[in-house]
């Protein structure tokens, strides 16, 4: 029995598989180029999973890609460039919920609700403001099974929706350096008590409280040391750690997930199989098929983004 975690290598435009034990390599599908066939991608940005399959948004392609988690063999696709409700521009953040996808459809502003079993489409919610229905490049996304936890990037904010018809909740969040501000937040999880959120521009990590959103504690400072950061995108939780794509450093990090100790990394620059160019989102892929939702949300919950340049 194994583990996983699954990782889109943004620059290297391929997906990658590896042991959530030790970081090391398993597989991977894709090449070092751009391409839009079916055994490839453009700048792949997110992955989430259902225990069997791997959904994928392929930023640079405009569309959503599902495959099997087992061999990162092709299952289907849905999308193409565009505005329509078969459409997107630059999706990013994605989460499997039991029966729905939700997507960061980022420069659309917009959050997209799907069927997970055929990527059919659902509804959506958003246009580009700061009001509570509007968002400014909304680039990460999770859930609880009841309640969306997005990372509305622009507006530096964290804001909580019904999972059910995407009505607002509530928020938190300004633009700073303080524990309830944030800097282009990108990657967020969650374990069912806890938030954690990759708050990009401060380079750190910082957990919050589900119930509230309210500040707990947070990790790092910019550089390449253990406890450092340099453009942290997204974030994953499952068996007490965390997995970071540490993008500019182009690595992944594991941490504790009860006091954000670290753990280990690998990673480098390059196209080798133990080598990263901007790593971007990450899932966590449990050796069993997780129960039905909501508890589902724990073992695969987990999301992710691009670059800090996110207008892309």
């Amino acid at each position: 029995m194994a583990d996983y975690i699954v990782i889109s290598d943004w620059a290297n435009h391929r997906i990658k598989k590896h042991l959530a034990l030790d970081l090391s390599y398993v597989s991977k599908i894709g090449g070092t180029s751009s391409g839009s066939g079916i055994d490839e991608f453009s700048y792949p940005e997110n992955v989430t999973n259902d225990g069997t399959n791997l959904y994928i948004t392929d930023g640079g392609n405009a569309r959503i890609v599902k495959r099997l988690a087992s061999d990162l063999s092709y299952v289907s696709q849905i999308g193409s460039l565009g505005s329509g409700n078969d459409q997107f521009d630059l999706p990013r953040g994605i989460v499997f919920n039991g029966i729905h996808l939700y997507i960061c459809d980022v420069l659309n502003t917009r959050i997209v609700k799907r069927l997970a079993s055929d990527l059919s489409y659902v509804s959506q919610i958003g246009s580009v403001g700061s009001g509570n229905d509007q968002f400014s490049n909304p680039s990460g996304i999770t859930t609880d099974g009841t309640y969306l936890y997005i990372c509305d990037t622009g507006n530096d904010r964290i804001v909580k929706r019904l999972a059910s018809d995407l009505s607002y909740v509530s928020q938190i969040g300004s633009a700073g350096v303080g524990n309830d501000q944030f800097n282009i937040p990108f990657g967020i999880t969650i374990d069912g008590t806890y938030l954690y959120i990759c708050d990009t521009g401060n380079n750190r990590i910082v957990k919050r409280l589900v119930s509230n959103l309210s500040y707990v504690s947070q990790i790092g400072s910019a550089g390449a040391g253990d406890d450092q950061f340099n453009n942290p995108i997204d974030i994953a939780v499952g068996s007490f750690y965390l997995y970071i794509t540490d993008q500019s450093n182009h690595r992944i990090v594991k941490r504790l997930a009860s006091d954000l100790s670290y753990v280990s990394q690998t990673g480098s620059f390059g196209v080798l199989d133990d080598e990263f160019s901007s790593p971007v989102g990450i899932s966590y892929l449990a050796d069993l098929v997780p129960p039905d939702p909501p508890s589902i949300v724990s073992a695969v919950a987990g999301i992710r983004k691009n670059t800090i340049s996110w207008s892309l």
